[in-house]
């Protein structure tokens, strides 16, 4: 998704003529359905918003780094799995109803809040489902922490080619608390450029473009310190390189990847199996979230990985 973002900037002048648990205020409903419960904790000294429900093993749904993303990429998955599973989804720090404070966004924040997410929240060793930056976070963790997750289901991982290289100080500095981060942000934000995400970079079906999903990533975009976790993405303080994590890794793993990646390609899922090649690999006709997209084929492919009938 990067390279989407870049792109906005170069669009920029047509615009102008993201330690222990304990809740904190008042919480929505949830917004998957079939999940029963909402809650907000602190971790790492980030807000952490996640529904849950279901009972059984724990299976946790992590989304991926993008401007106006949330747990919502799961909708039609998680609650296909409450009758086996006890199933959290989360939103990431700076995205959804995780809100976003005015700070740098780094790969190491996020790896230590996820961390702390399983072990204070999930409490034992769980099945981990995760997408784009967030599935190499969940490499690096299942590697240095492997008590914590017994198998990954990875949809369209970076970490190995792409998304590897290290912070462009300079650059997050032109856009924080300047005048092109503010215009950036608001074109960010604006109806044309979120259309334009969602039909160019996230579906290929052009039908799943509603007016219910566009409003969605709009109000994930609203809050004035939302642009944050863009502006640490697009400067690869997010990025995190796990080629020697995945080369060493012990736990089942599966990947699934979209045919149609723009900003992830499957070209790319070449350099994880030369790594390991007995992972199995699963390719559907999407762009970036194949689990929406294709959400029946798979919530199948979920189910057989896990072992359910």
């Amino acid at each position: 998704m990067r390279r989407m973002f870049m792109g906005f900037l170069l669009l920029i002048p047509l615009a102008v003529s993201s330690c222990a648990p304990r809740a904190t205020g008042m919480l929505p409903s949830p917004r998957i359905a079939g999940l029963q419960e909402s809650r907000s904790v602190i971790l790492n000294d980030q807000p952490v918003y996640y529904e849950v429900g279901g009972e059984g093993p724990p299976l946790v749904f992590i989304h991926g780094i993008g401007g106006g993303n949330s747990g919502y990429q799961w909708t039609r998955n998680a609650a296909e799995f409450t009758g086996s599973h006890r199933v959290y989804v989360l939103d990431l720090p700076g995205f959804g109803r995780s809100t976003p404070r005015p700070q740098n966004y780094t790969a190491d924040l996020y790896v230590k809040t996820l961390t702390a997410f399983l072990k204070e929240v999930v409490r034992e060793e769980a099945d981990v489902v995760a997408s784009s930056l967030g599935a190499a976070y969940s490499i690096k963790i299942a590697h240095d922490d492997p008590e914590l997750i017994d198998s990954l289901v990875l949809v369209s991982p970076t970490g190995i080619e792409k998304l590897v290289n290290p912070p462009n100080t300079a650059f997050y500095n032109s856009l924080v608390g300047s005048p092109l981060g503010d215009v950036l942000a608001g074109f960010l934000r604006g109806r044309f450029s979120v259309s334009f995400f969602l039909k160019q970079q996230v579906y290929l079906d052009q039908n799943l473009v509603t007016t219910e999903i566009k409003k969605i990533y709009q109000n994930n975009l609203k809050d004035p310190n939302a642009a944050y976790p863009v502006f640490s993405f697009i400067s690869d303080y997010s990025s995190l390189n796990i080629e020697k994590e995945w080369a060493s890794l012990k736990q089942p793993v599966m990947i699934v990847w979209g045919s149609d990646d723009v900003n992830t390609p499957v070209s790319g899922a070449q350099k994880f199996l030369s790594l390991r090649p007995a992972v199995k690999l699963n390719v559907l006709m999407a762009r970036a979230i194949p689990n929406d997209e294709q959400s029946e084929k798979f919530n199948a492919l979920l189910q057989g990985f896990l072992g359910q009938p």
